[in-house]
């Protein structure tokens, strides 16, 4: 099988991944990516691509070891630890998954800014669900020194805030709960 196989395998799957409707159409994806991995087993792409799909049909441990697939495949990649990390939120292994935020960080190079606000919202978000507020608070903000236009990470911060305010007041107040 050829290159274009492969590639037309890939494309068919992230387009059925995109705009699936029905179970059958995720499953039919699944189909194309094995084909694309029985081509090229050691591609990181395809492996991100079948994590996301087990994703999709709720099997976060066949979605964790496609993840681990692609960090084989590609162990320096930002992307593959993204994916990585928010597989493992979606098990409600946050300390792990701060983990692997902070190596995609570490990993991001100059072509990864895409991928940025992503990572600043899921950490804070991680860290907010840790009940960790200062510290998802801060990552939000740092997330808006990098991508100052970012309306996710703003969205993500307000209520951080108002609760901030919230707290700051009832200090005020006496402690007072129906402040």
């Amino acid at each position: 099988m050829s290159d274009e196989s492969f590639e037309s395998y890939i494309e068919t799957a992230r387009a059925l991944l995109g705009s699936y409707e029905t179970p059958s159409e995720l499953w039919q994806a699944n189909d194309a990516v094995n084909f694309a991995l029985s081509i090229r087993p050691h591609d990181a792409s395809a492996w991100l691509v079948k994590s996301q799909l087990m994703s999709c049909l709720e099997d976060d441990p066949s979605a964790l070891a496609a993840a681990e697939m692609a960090l084989r495949a590609a162990p320096d990649s930002a992307e593959v630890r993204y994916v990585r990390a928010a597989v493992l939120t979606d098990m409600e292994r946050y300390e792990e998954a701060l983990e692997a935020l902070d190596a995609a960080f570490a990993r991001c190079a100059a072509d990864d800014s895409w991928l940025l606000e992503d990572l600043y919202y899921e950490k804070a978000a991680i860290l907010d669900a840790l009940g960790r507020d200062e510290e998802a608070v801060a990552t939000f903000e740092a997330g808006l020194k990098r991508c100052p236009e970012s309306a996710l990470l703003s969205a993500g911060l307000e209520p951080l805030r108002r609760e901030r305010v919230r707290r700051t007041f009832r200090v005020i107040d006496g402690g007072r709960a129906d402040a």
